[in-house]
């Protein structure tokens, strides 16, 4: 049975999942998974619940950093966003780069706080998280967060 195959399937257990603990698992599996099985991954991602993208965000802690990269390139690519971009923003390294995924991130970010007040402070803080902040702030034409009443 494949890495992926077999996330997949303890992400889904929804009652053992909660019950079981099986987070610890999960993080694990997520730490064995390549970006050869993001394309398959996003597939996924896109038919399962809200619940199964929760459950990977949060388990992902030791996610491959190629395959965290892949992963949101793939994820800025659909069209109804789903959840997990700001949840795994957080998990990119503490200083941005100036490369396509982040611009592409910040303009992800740029749309979506003028499009929902009530996720600001979370796109703030995903964006302070991977190194963005300084570079939302001056798109934002904001001086700094408080300005923004944050």
């Amino acid at each position: 049975m494949s890495v992926l195959h077999e996330l997949d399937e303890l992400l889904c257990s929804e009652d053992e999942y909660d019950r079981l603990d099986l987070f610890l698992e999960a993080a694990e599996l997520i730490g064995q998974l390549r970006t050869a099985d993001v394309p398959a991954l996003l597939a996924l991602w896109q038919q399962r619940d809200l619940s199964w993208q929760q459950r990977y965000t949060q388990a992902s802690a030791s996610i491959d950093g190629a395959v965290l990269r892949a992963l949101l390139a793939g994820l800025l690519q659909i069209k109804e966003t789903p959840h997990g971009v700001f949840e795994l923003m957080t998990r990119l390294p503490a200083t941005a780069d100036a490369s396509p995924l982040s611009d592409a991130l910040l303009d992800y970010a740029e749309q979506a706080w003028h499009a929902n007040q009530e996720r600001q402070r979370q796109i703030q803080m995903s964006c302070w998280s991977c190194g963005l902040s300084g570079r939302l702030l001056k798109r934002l034409g904001l001086a700094s967060w408080k300005d923004a009443g944050l």
